[in-house]
């Protein structure tokens, strides 16, 4: 038999560089042999094969397939990664890479995912059944700009010129499919912008904050992710460690929607009290936490906010510990009590009035912040609103959001409107 060196040499390399990414790309959602990438248009290579994503040759203008875009693109990708033109949604297919499997009507490959509420928080029905659905709704975490705070970012050495802003939250390299068991924090689908070459949360765990406390996830039967009787964090993945590797005191993130830099996150003992701040008080909280041992409660950033996208304003989930929002939250009214009511009693819960009220938690109850009388209306409410002791509510987010110190009297009468 006549050996032919250049031959063997190439396969040797090609079993070497096999042996390297074993334990890793294909152990991922996407180098999966029987659930992995699979494009319609590469039928002639195996479930999982990296030839399904990167066109050696075709990607070099080589003949079949034949790139989308008609052109070489970067990292031999079959379409480009990313359109930087498109500033805002709603987005297209060709957008976004990932959008052209990510989606229930993809071209090159269908792939199915819900949200955070239907698969974490044990919905049974209803919102976006992809992530490209996902990033078309209210709000949404809106691409360029994480491409460009990612682009040249101190926490991002890896992200080159032509990468995936999604790349930005996930390695696709080592993304595992963790809906498919969402209680097992092994199978994480998030890398850490600064660790990109790690998952996150397989060890990362929410169970790190003494008084975490899981909210409900179906009823008040079990807790969340999923259908667990575990309360103490063990099966979340830190989100907040995630979530303020960007958003942070310290960073500038700018928003082209609210066409403003984001709020800064602080969720240390000196920042936000629904972070390890001390509560003190004025919060006649709801179950599961009413009747916990805990004296106070750090939430993960997902307790109440969709990674990718909602309908609902600032990417505020439509169903939170336990059950659906009584209505849309929107920039305008008060409407962000819905998301508040699902923790916090308002007047319905109280027995004192009506759905998504508030006079009862500010003004009644037994540790209530703005008691009675000795309380002057006019600190918090405009005089043309009240008729005697009886005025219109406010939105809550005059005195309620990220980092604020609640002392709306003293700090914030001018108003202070985050939406």
């Amino acid at each position: 038999m006549k050996a032919y060196p250049a031959v063997w040499l190439t396969l040797c390399l090609l079993l070497i560089g096999q042996a390297t990414w074993a334990g890793s790309y294909i152990d991922s959602a996407h180098g999966d042999s029987p659930d992995g990438v699979n494009r319609s248009a590469t039928t002639e290579y195996s479930i999982g094969n990296c030839a399904h994503c990167h066109e050696m040759h075709a990607s070099m203008e080589g003949s079949e397939p034949e790139p989308i875009s008609g052109a070489p693109a970067p990292f031999t990708l079959f379409a480009t990664n990313f359109n930087t033109s498109a500033t805002s949604g709603p987005y297209s297919e060709s957008d976004n890479f990932c959008f052209y499997c990510h989606n229930n009507s993809g071209s090159a490959q269908q792939v199915v995912n819900y949200d955070y509420s239907r698969v974490y928080g044990c919905d049974t029905f209803g919102g976006p059944t992809s992530i490209f659905s996902a990033f078309n709704q209210t709000s949404y975490h809106n691409l360029e700009d994480i491409w460009n705070f990612a682009d040249g970012n101190v926490n991002f050495p890896w992200f080159k010129e032509y990468s995936n802003p999604c790349n930005a939250c996930h390695n696709p390299h080592l993304a595992k499919r963790n809906w498919t068991d969402p209680d097992n924090p092994l199978l994480s689908s998030i890398s850490k912008p600064s660790d990109h070459f790690s998952l996150w949360g397989t060890t990362d765990l929410m169970s790190k904050y003494s008084s975490y406390e899981a909210p409900y996830c179906s009823g008040t039967a079990n807790r969340e992710p999923g259908r667990t009787a575990v309360h103490d964090g063990s099966k979340t993945p830190d989100y907040v460690g995630f979530c303020t590797d960007c958003h942070k005191t310290g960073n500038t993130i700018y928003s082209t929607t609210l066409l403003r830099d984001l709020e800064e996150i602080n969720w240390s003992s000196g920042g936000d009290k629904h972070g390890q701040q001390s509560r003190n008080g004025g919060i006649d909280i709801e179950e599961p936490y009413a009747s916990a041992t805990n004296s106070n409660f750090v939430l993960s950033c997902l307790d109440c906010h969709e990674p990718h996208g909602a309908p609902n304003i600032m990417l505020i989930r439509r169903r939170v510990n336990g059950g659906d929002l009584d209505g849309t939250v929107s920039s305008s009214s008060n409407t962000l009590g819905y998301l508040c009511t699902r923790c916090h009693k308002d007047d319905a819960d109280a027995g004192t009035g009506l759905l998504n009220e508030w006079k009862f938690v500010h003004h009644n109850s037994g540790d209530a912040p703005y008691p009675g009388p000795s309380s002057p209306c006019g600190d918090c409410h405009q005089p043309s609103d009240c008729n005697g002791s009886d005025c219109n509510p406010i939105n809550c987010d005059h005195c309620h959001f990220h980092n604020g110190n609640d002392d709306w009297a003293g700090t914030h009468k001018s108003g202070r409107i985050t939406f």
